[in-house]
């Protein structure tokens, strides 16, 4: 068990012991510390679990991506397959998003993918925006000037979401969420992603 928990705090305290963090980042890996102690058995091991196909196939809740459009709220968090539309033109994308919901149209929806944030500035970016929308209903302009939104908004279309499912993330476990290793990124490293987003936000 303390080797489960030793494991999964590994992800984010690595991040954050490599240089100097403000004070939002610690809240947030103290908060995610506290929050593996405190798991039960079951919940505990599914996030244990590290590998994106292996999360999806073991979710005991799928839902059809419709629900986005008629039941979702937005700020709620999802994680899905996905194969981009237009992937051969794209330097990067990632084939499992786990997105904030920020808003929807008639054939996409928009979301922030926190995959594209080396762990410690998801840290960051959820602190923010949970702190800039409070209660209140999550909409781009709202979050538009935090700097780490930049990188992470992404358009996505519903008729690309592979086995057409997603998985709705639990208001309590989204914290731990964001930081698992989950992402598949394709055409490039995710060091060089992350890097990218850094320079992108400054």
């Amino acid at each position: 068990m303390a080797e489960i928990k030793e494991n999964l705090f590994s992800k984010i305290s690595d991040a954050i012991r490599s240089g100097t963090v403000d004070k939002e980042v610690k809240r947030s890996a103290r908060w995610f510390k506290d929050k593996i102690k405190g798991l039960e058995g079951e919940a505990r091991n599914r996030f244990s679990r590290t590998n994106a196909l292996t999360f999806y196939r073991e979710a005991e809740v799928k839902q059809n991506p419709i629900v986005l459009k008629l039941r979702a709220n937005l700020g709620d968090l999802f994680c899905y397959n996905y194969r981009p539309k237009h992937r051969e033109t794209l330097p990067y994308y990632d084939m499992f998003p786990l997105i904030m919901l920020i808003g929807h149209e008639k054939d996409t929806f928009l979301g922030l993918n926190f995959h594209y944030l080396a762990p410690k500035f998801r840290a960051i970016l959820l602190d923010r925006v949970t702190a800039k929308i409070g209660r209140g209903i999550i909409n781009y302009k709202k979050i538009a000037k935090i700097p780490q939104v930049e990188p992470t908004i992404h358009r996505y279309r519903f008729d690309h979401i592979m086995k057409n499912k997603i998985i709705p993330i639990k208001e309590e476990e989204q914290e731990i969420a964001i930081f698992l290793p989950l992402e598949r990124f394709r055409k490039a490293k995710k060091s060089r992603i992350w890097t990218d987003s850094k320079r992108r936000f400054g």
